[in-house]
């Protein structure tokens, strides 16, 4: 007989100040991490760094965001493929994101903010620009310890120093009559990493390996790691990309963020993660030629669309 109790996402302590790379603490969260990564591709991160004044600024100022005009907010345009304001679907009437490129630097967070507010917005922009870079502080700590535990720690540095960042803001507002709940379709994400957090209003949920869903009910102190369709391909499939969707269920506006990491130029499996038992599944791939990629019919209706793209 199946249980009925829903399973829950591990939770994993990343704030302890003596967490450093070859400690006993290291070495336990590593373990912690790979367990939760190849069983669930996520796993919510408790993580102190990133102060709750900090969190709730961010939260009011994604309240100013959106309530700018309509044509202002599509002012955000990008060639590249989910870098732009997003919304105004039919199939998802609830849902709209906007995306700030490079928000860990000045220029990035200076750039976005003045296509919103030509006539400045400092406190946004010092708002977005710190938040983003005490995230990215947990995303670096997030890809060295998987790394580590994979055994390619010689490939950390190259990594990092071509990972770059996306900053996104979500707003799923209420709905009115007759419209779905449906605040976002299942998906994952094709980033390498993604952290979320969000605000007090649920609605995310994480897709299991044996088609259940969890429904993720996190706290301002802690985020979400999410693996992506690139982390994926990187892992030779030891690591499932995370799906996810948000389905509304409170009669209340819900705000999230999302950072995302991407690694531009070539990513390719390691070698170390190749043997008889894991044969290479994947060939070495642009990861902003992916991002194209999911303009295609042929991707489009994929939930990995990875597979397609680079497979073997």
């Amino acid at each position: 007989m199946a249980s009925e109790t829903q399973p829950k996402l591990p939770v994993i302590d990343l704030s302890d100040e003596n967490l450093k790379p070859g400690t006993d603490a290291w070495l336990l969260a590593c373990k912690e991490i790979k367990d939760a990564l190849e069983e669930y591709g996520c796993f919510e991160a408790i993580y102190h760094k990133v102060p709750l004044e900090l969190h709730n600024s961010m939260f009011t100022a994604m309240e100013d965001l959106f309530g700018l005009p309509l044509e202002t907010k599509k002012q955000k345009t990008s060639d590249r493929h989910l870098h732009s304001y997003l919304g105004q679907y039919s199939f998802i009437p609830l849902y709209e994101s906007l995306a700030m490129a490079n928000p860990t630097t000045v220029e990035g967070a200076q750039g976005f903010t003045s296509t919103m507010w030509p006539q400045g917005n400092d406190h946004f922009c010092e708002t977005a620009h710190s938040f983003s870079k005490l995230v990215a502080e947990l995303s670096q700590m997030v890809t060295r310890m998987v790394f580590d535990m994979y055994g390619v720690q010689r490939l950390y540095d190259s990594h990092m120093e071509l990972t770059t960042y996306q900053l996104r803001w979500y707003k799923y507002r209420t709905q009115q009559a007759n419209e779905t709940n449906v605040g976002m379709l299942p998906h994952t994400d094709k980033s390498f990493i993604s952290i979320l957090n969000q605000d007090q209003v649920n609605g995310l949920q994480i897709g299991t390996k044996d088609s259940q869903w969890i429904d993720v009910k996190p706290s301002p102190s802690s985020f979400l790691i999410l693996a992506g369709d690139a982390f994926m391909a990187w892992s030779n499939d030891r690591v499932p990309s995370c799906e996810h969707q948000v389905t509304m269920r409170e009669n209340k506006t819900r705000y999230s963020l999302g950072l995302f990491s991407f690694k531009s130029g070539i990513i390719q499996v390691p070698e170390e993660l190749i043997d008889e038992k894991h044969p290479l599944l994947y060939k070495p791939f642009d990861h902003f030629s992916f991002l194209d990629f999911g303009r295609t019919p042929e991707a489009r209706n994929l939930l990995r669309s990875i597979k397609a793209y680079c497979g073997v």
